[in-house]
């Protein structure tokens, strides 16, 4: 409900984000990445874009930006993440837009790929 830049900048006194992760995979995501970006900051893209991204490039050369990829996870990263979720650290209830069975993975895509408000779709494997 609020504008995101204004509100990094607010918290951080103008300044910006030291690190930022992108990982809405949408170009809304690119553009803001560099906007709530502090000079020299890292930029870290996680996401997987469906069609290539426009980036302002300006911004990397006017504030000395990095930009890191990410896209191979080993298993202590899921390990770390499943503790942060376990211990609350992070409300996985806002963050999983729909939970479908593996027998219906398809739809489950299809209303991902079809939705601007859906986050994260998990897909149970089992009972």
């Amino acid at each position: 409900d609020a504008d995101l830049v204004e509100a990094v900048m607010s918290r951080t006194g103008g300044k910006g984000a030291d690190v930022v992760f992108e990982v809405s995979g949408t170009q809304p995501g690119v553009d803001a990445m560099t906007a709530v970006a502090a000079s020299r900051a890292r930029i870290v893209m996680v996401a997987i874009h469906a069609t290539k991204p426009q980036i302002d490039m300006f911004q990397f050369f006017w504030r000395e930006l990095e930009l890191l990829g990410a896209r191979v996870y080993e298993p202590v990263d899921y390990d770390k993440a499943i503790e942060i979720i376990a211990s609350g650290g992070v409300d996985a209830e806002t963050v999983i837009t729909n939970i479908s069975p593996l027998s219906d993975i398809q739809a489950a895509f299809e209303a991902l790929d079809g939705s601007a408000t859906a986050m994260k779709s998990l897909i149970k494997v089992g009972a």
